[in-house]
């Protein structure tokens, strides 16, 4: 079966719950129908999963993904949310976003915990690296896991994409999916508006991942449609 290109919205910790519904809301209310041959896929603060996942229920090609998941199973982990608590609730979910190696201290190891967590749980995860992390992420997973993630090219990029920045993602993204095999990569840093079709049709991409772009909910939605 051929892989759907993937949008991801990923709101991080940016909007409150009650804010993140009437995103939901707007975005769905904006969005035309999604092709067969992309998935949208919404990464939301936990405690809005559930409320949203009322309001994409008749929605094609939309679905949900955690933003992390405990590296440990259920049992006396204070403040974690185990993939166990998620399952049947969202279809992926981020793991070793650069946020949180960088702020929370995720070491490979930890992320590799998540991974198995997740999997255990039926939910895919999107493992997301740097070029300088990517090696020592894949070492550390299960030759079964690493044939069922997906991977998302993640680089510190603080200033808006330039042109001649498409041939350094393209041959990071060529080298991630040849050492992993030909798994799935995604995109993600400084996609905006502007650049998102660029980035889509890079040979090879699997998809893309977008950040403070998609806040604006109906903004986000006519990234989508720029893409059809």
């Amino acid at each position: 079966m051929t892989q759907k290109k993937l949008v991801l919205a990923n709101l991080k910790a940016c909007l409150a719950p009650r804010q993140v519904a009437d995103w939901c809301d707007a975005f769905l209310n904006s969005l035309a129908a999604v092709p067969d041959n992309m998935e949208v896929i919404l990464a939301l603060p936990n405690m809005a999963l559930a409320d949203c996942a009322g309001k994409i229920r008749d929605r094609p090609g939309v679905v949900l993904a955690a933003q992390c998941v405990s590296p440990f199973p259920q049992g006396s982990y204070t403040g974690t949310t185990p993939a166990a608590w998620l399952r049947g609730l969202v279809r992926y979910t981020l793991a070793g976003h650069r946020e949180r190696r960088q702020y929370f201290h995720e070491t490979v190891q930890d992320v590799a915990r998540e991974v198995q967590e997740a999997l255990e749980e039926e939910i895919r995860p999107i493992v997301c690296v740097e070029s300088g992390v990517f090696v020592q992420q894949l070492a550390a997973l299960r030759q079964e896991e690493q044939e069922k993630v997906f991977w998302a090219f993640t680089p510190r990029t603080e200033l808006p994409l330039q042109k001649d920045d498409f041939a350094t993602i393209a041959s990071s993204v060529a080298a991630i999916r040849r050492q992993s095999g030909g798994r799935p990569v995604l995109y993600g840093g400084r996609v905006e508006a502007d650049n998102a079709s660029a980035v889509w049709n890079i040979k090879d991409i699997s998809g893309i991942m977008l950040g403070r772009a998609c806040h604006d909910a109906r903004g986000f939605a006519g990234i989508i449609q720029s893409l059809v």
